[in-house]
């Protein structure tokens, strides 16, 4: 995985939310077409990243997907939003 994309794939991780793929590119500041290349191998971590019009990874085959995927229905489709959220996330030491 580009280490530019770690922090927001790390958030979702963390909160157990999907996000668009649209939202990431926005948020990391690159292109929407080359985000699944930085995303790398399809993994469980990846995985947080989804399609916008059916909430899932694309081409990711089950045993590929985080087991929490469907945590929650939230998915995040806007790249300013995902920026604010992590942002307003308390450091590990004060949860």
């Amino acid at each position: 995985m580009d280490p530019g994309l770690i922090k927001f794939v790390s958030y979702l991780d963390r909160n157990r939310i999907r996000a668009t793929y649209k939202a990431v590119a926005d948020a990391a500041s690159v292109p929407h077409r080359s985000l699944g290349q930085l995303l790398g191998e399809k993994c469980p971590l990846a995985s947080w990243v989804v399609n916008e019009a059916t909430g899932e990874p694309t081409g990711y085959a089950d045993h590929q997907k985080h087991p929490a995927l469907h945590f929650t229905a939230e998915v995040i489709r806007d790249g300013d939003e995902l920026i604010r959220r992590i942002k307003r996330e308390k450091p590990p030491e004060a949860r």
